[in-house]
């Protein structure tokens, strides 16, 4: 079959870009004045790049990944790629596959310098080896990456499922207070009220949670609320649309022989860590460093034990008791806010927290601890 759509290049806004548009010279980089204009890449560059690696071997990559997500498969008539933002890895580009009876969306996740580069087959991997971990997925699908050379230098892409009508969501001020605001497509920011928001905040628990390796301790990590790591559509359904790495958060725990309660502890300082991170955004997403509210404690605690609760019913103890939720709880219950105190000041140390992270940690880690242990208390 012969791969021959009509391929066009826009920005948000549906606003076309061609080579005769002012826009195909513009800095990738959305910096002027540099001075080593010739060899930065333009967008018009980073559309070529595209357009080569979407139809290259007759678009066999990009008819796969229709196949895959189309209800009903069909040749492929048009792609409209768009490039929607430029984040702190890779520039995103959405790409809307027409057939005759269907439209597919995809995101083509590209980088043209470090540390994207070098990130780009290794989240392609991590994404298809969690592929089947959860049943439902919270993670888009991948379909394949490649790094090659152009003109301007090296550049890698990978192709994957785009969660269609799923936004992110960044904490804003509201006077004195802070509220959450999803950002839609149209550019606008909607405002949302805290008991929906503490919602969103449970689900992301539970997502993380659920990809959590309960037998040895392996996470997803790192992950930031602040770089978007993490999206919802208007049912406050969340995804996970990045992967940057799995890994054991403390070698700690290997010390401890007790096959259980290494378990366990590995288990707390998993929620540990969540209960911090799950604090920490910034304002309207690039903007000054933000502690979000107790509430989000709340949310956290919600998020996880629901996932323990699912996970327990899927291995079927004989006894309620020896289940992990109950195992878990009884388990942390034994430790007071100073003993969690003591366990979070290790984890600011071994993990990668940036400075002022931690100092805004440290600031408010004393009433953190407090509300974790009321938190847990109650249940």
């Amino acid at each position: 079959m012969i791969f021959d759509p009509e391929i066009t290049f826009h920005m948000p806004g549906q606003i076309p870009v061609t080579s005769e548009s002012g826009l195909w010279d513009m800095p990738l980089s959305g910096k002027t004045g540099t001075e080593n204009s010739r060899a930065e890449w333009t967008i018009g560059d980073y559309f070529e790049a595209a357009h080569t690696f979407l139809t290259r071997d007759q678009g066999e990559m990009v008819c796969h990944a229709v196949s895959c997500l189309a209800p009903e498969p069909g040749p492929i008539h048009a792609l409209n790629v768009c490039l929607e933002k430029h984040g702190a890895f890779y520039h995103p580009l959405k790409i809307t596959a027409v057939t005759g009876s269907a439209t597919v969306f995809l995101v083509l996740n590209g980088a043209v310098r470090d540390p994207g580069l070098t990130l780009i087959e290794t989240e392609c991997r991590l994404l298809a080896d969690l592929a089947d971990r959860v049943e439902p997925a919270w993670i888009p699908r991948v379909f394949g990456a490649k790094t090659f050379v152009e003109k301007k230098g090296r550049i890698g892409f990978f192709l994957g499922q785009w969660f269609d009508r799923f936004c992110e969501f960044h904490i804003t001020r509201t006077g004195k207070d802070y509220q959450v605001a999803i950002w839609k497509d149209d550019g606008t920011h909607e405002p949302v009220p805290w008991h929906r928001a503490e919602k969103i905040y449970e689900q992301i628990a539970c997502v993380l949670t659920d990809y959590y390796e309960k037998d040895t301790g392996l996470e997803i990590f790192p992950w930031h609320l602040a770089a978007g790591d993490f999206v919802v559509n208007s049912h406050d359904e969340v995804r996970l649309i990045t992967v940057r790495g799995i890994g054991q958060l403390t070698e700690t725990a290997s010390d401890i022989c007790d096959v259980r309660v290494r378990q366990l502890f590995c288990l707390l300082l998993y929620f540990l860590n969540l209960t911090l991170c799950m604090r920490l955004d910034r304002v309207d997403g690039t903007g000054s460093l933000a502690w979000l509210p107790d509430r989000v404690v709340d949310a956290a605690v919600k998020g996880m034990i629901r996932s323990l609760k699912m996970y327990d019913q899927k291995n079927t103890p004989l006894v309620e008791s020896d289940g992990l939720t109950a195992r878990f709880l009884e388990f942390v219950k034994r430790f007071d806010s100073a003993q969690l105190h003591d366990m979070l000041i290790h984890l600011l140390e071994d993990r990668h927290f940036t400075a002022g992270e931690v100092q805004l940690i440290r600031k408010h880690l004393d009433a953190h601890c407090e509300r974790i242990q009321k938190t847990v208390s109650a249940l």
